[in-house]
């Protein structure tokens, strides 16, 4: 279980959402990430970019591409820009069945719904008014 879930958006402001891209997407950019890179071309718009910025660190260059890291001014600037639009993913644990997995939602009834659609392939015969009743979803702290 993860403790920092990724969640699917897309952030109007180009450059963080590349720095969005950049960490995987995570709830809270703050904390652990399960990756932190981004590779493009080495004469890119994006290269030349990144290279003058205080959010990207230079990792190296391999074959034509050029990788950079996200910096810690990189995640603090993609934090307060996600407070500031009221980006509305939180962390929630779903508990149903004996197990509890942590994922990415925007209300506690998003939470269920989304982790009856996991498990559903498995149990074909289960209805999202059984599931929901029987399981307990709550916001984790980020």
């Amino acid at each position: 279980m993860t403790s920092n879930p990724r969640v699917n958006r897309y952030l109007k402001y180009k450059a963080l959402d590349h720095i969005d891209h950049a960490l995987g997407r995570p709830v809270d950019p703050m904390g652990e990430t399960y990756r932190n890179h981004f590779a493009t071309g080495v004469n890119s718009q994006e290269a030349k970019a990144f290279g003058v910025s205080e959010n990207w660190e230079l990792d190296g260059l391999v074959r034509g591409m050029v990788y950079f890291s996200v910096t810690h001014a990189g995640r603090k600037a993609l934090s307060d820009h996600l407070k500031k639009i009221g980006d509305p993913w939180q962390p929630y644990s779903v508990t149903w069945g004996g197990h509890t997995v942590l994922i990415a939602a925007k209300s506690i009834g998003n939470a269920k719904y989304s982790t009856y659609l996991d498990v559903s392939d498995c149990y074909s015969e289960l209805k999202f008014v059984d599931f929901a009743r029987e399981a307990k979803a709550r916001r984790v702290a980020a």
